[in-house]
């Protein structure tokens, strides 16, 4: 069977960004996954892939354009390009960890407005779905 690029949208929200809202995002995969399971594993490795062309880009900067000062300023966060990890990157502990967050009920997933819970049944993902990771965060603090 002949691999097939499919680009999804995934709706984010920048933590430190200062305006509300939650945009979507294109986010190519390097095949149609059928699983949440293979899902996760293709969006693990197309951010791993992304994360190496910009250490790889980074050792030669180059200016900014308007378009990305905007996007920049956009999400309260600018950056120039300068990589500093130097670190190699595990692809399968990467995926491990990416499905036990999930599985341990840490990172939610949905498509629309529907939540995908099941790792290992099938699910119908087409060209520009729409998907949301929400990562949970634990509160603590005391009662008194």
């Amino acid at each position: 069977m002949k691999k097939r690029n499919i680009q999804i949208y995934v709706a984010m929200k920048h933590a430190g960004n200062v305006t509300k809202r939650v945009k979507e995002y294109p986010f190519m995969l390097g095949k149609t996954p059928r699983t949440l399971r293979e899902l996760i594993e293709a969006s693990v490795n197309s951010c791993i892939d992304v994360y190496k062309a910009r250490a790889i880009s980074a050792k030669s900067p180059v200016p900014i354009t308007d378009e990305q000062y905007e996007c920049m300023r956009e999400i309260g966060k600018f950056a120039f390009g300068v990589h500093y990890n130097e670190n190699v990157i595990d692809e399968n502990e990467a995926i491990k960890t990416a499905i036990d967050a999930v599985a341990d009920g840490l990172v939610r997933v949905f498509k629309g407005n529907v939540e995908i819970t099941d790792l290992d049944a099938e699910i119908d993902i087409s060209e520009d779905d729409v998907f949301t990771f929400v990562r949970l965060t634990m509160l603590s603090g005391r009662m008194w």
